[in-house]
């Protein structure tokens, strides 16, 4: 699996050194910097010579040759402006990083991580306002590149997270999952397909304290509020805790699994009923021979729930002396036409698109798009402090703590992560 899927998630302490060196150069330097809205001169000279943007992604693989030919498309699509594709791999962050701290940053940057670099990236409100389509990207994308109440990316791809599971062992066990299910249906369902080697619930719990907001959403909960406070103790937060502790070693009905395991591996396996996850695993465990169905996350009490979002962005950084040329590389990135072709590798963040692929009928496929609709009003912890990576490994800590013994004291553990989470956001 592509390590990328889950940077989101699980922000190193690493990324948390690098913000200093970030906001030590987020203005540019001697460098043109746009406007907080985005405008500045496109550059270019006197002689007609085309203006010379760079664009930085972190992918590879597949990924890179379906960006290849959208950079291919734009700049044969006009004869202004020339793109210049620049593979960074797994090195993204350290190269990105370097980059901004010698004032030589790429124009555009496929970014996720906007608590580390926000404060190197432009603003694109007015800009993303100003699309007279605009009400066909998906809102609840927005909300995951908003920092401080300002944008700084748009969206080019995302998947939410959604239940999948085995249907020859649900078939067999007699259950039939719903489009409304509840927490409690999920618990009696994986106690009546545990038997034998056979599990009913394959439930990652760390290190993924991003992925772990959409449970505690189902109930109510979330690590912190809308207004920046820290609510890691919560009532409705201790009530997720215990009753996912208590499927694990209560009911015995979950396997704990933490992000060493490969979920594709296991649920291909045909060892595991249940599962939640995003969208990335479904070739592989189809190609094992599973017959996967997918639907949406159950809510507790009303069934009601909500799903974090992995999404990635375009970002513009404000060291950019050109930076109306990159927003028009953008906007070509993210028109109909290069949404469709990105629907090789992303989720499509057009809702036209995602109809005309048939993406809101498939029912392997639709119930992301569900998940996505469920949760727009709801902006993640990730994106409410710029302090996420050392509150996210705090977070960690006491998901490790809470999951990894059957006696643990939730509530306890919970207080403790709430005094240390409001130390580092003072």
């Amino acid at each position: 699996m592509n390590n990328r899927v889950y940077k989101i998630a699980s922000l190193s302490l690493a990324s948390a050194l690098l913000m200093g060196a970030l906001a030590a150069c987020g203005n540019g330097g001697d460098n043109a910097a746009p406007s907080a809205s985005g405008t500045a001169s496109p550059g270019g000279n006197a002689s007609g010579e085309k203006i010379k943007i760079r664009y930085a992604t972190g992918d590879s693989g597949p990924a890179v040759a379906v960006q290849e030919d959208i950079v291919r498309s734009f700049n044969e699509s006009q004869d202004k402006i020339e793109v210049k594709l620049e593979t960074y791999g797994t090195a993204f962050d350290q190269k990105l990083t370097a980059a901004l701290g010698a004032k030589n940053a790429p124009d555009v940057v496929k970014m996720w991580n906007f608590p580390a670099y926000y404060q190197s990236l432009v603003p694109l409100d007015d800009k993303i306002n100003a699309l007279e389509d605009k009400k066909d990207f998906y809102e609840t994308l927005f909300n995951y590149a908003n920092m401080d109440g300002k944008i700084y990316g748009m969206p080019i791809g995302f998947s939410t997270r959604a239940l999948h599971y085995n249907k020859t062992l649900t078939d067999a066990a007699g259950v039939t999952v719903g489009e409304n299910w509840t927490m409690e249906n999920l618990r009696e369902a994986a106690k009546a397909t545990t038997k034998d080697d056979v599990m009913g619930l394959y439930f990652y719990y760390n290190p993924d304290p991003y992925a772990f907001e959409s449970i505690l959403w189902s109930n109510g909960g979330e690590w912190i509020d809308d207004n920046g406070a820290p609510v890691v103790n919560s009532e409705a937060n201790k009530e997720a805790f215990q009753f996912m502790h208590d499927l694990i070693y209560k009911d015995k009905a979950a396997y704990a699994a933490n992000l060493s395991d490969d979920f594709g591996q296991a649920m291909g396996s045909g060892k595991y009923a249940f599962g939640e996850m995003g969208k990335w695993f479904i070739p592989s465990i189809r190609d094992a021979g599973v017959d996967l169905g997918i639907a949406p996350m159950p809510g507790f009490k009303d069934g009601t729930s909500m799903s974090v979002v992995h999404a990635s962005f375009l970002s513009v950084t404000n060291s950019s002396k050109n930076a109306e040329a990159a927003w028009e590389f953008i906007k070509y990135y993210t028109s109909y036409d290069s949404v469709k072709q990105l629907g090789q590798i992303e989720m499509p963040v057009r809702e036209a698109v995602a109809k005309d692929l048939g993406y809101l009928e498939d029912a392997q496929i639709k119930p992301f798009y569900t998940m996505l609709e469920r949760s727009v009003s709801k902006r993640p912890s990730l994106v409410k402090t710029a302090k996420w990576p050392e509150v996210s490994a705090e977070l960690a800590a006491a998901l490790e703590a809470v999951f990894a013994q059957d006696k643990a004291d939730i509530g306890a553990i919970l207080d403790e992560t709430q005094s240390k989470v409001e130390g580092i956001m003072k």
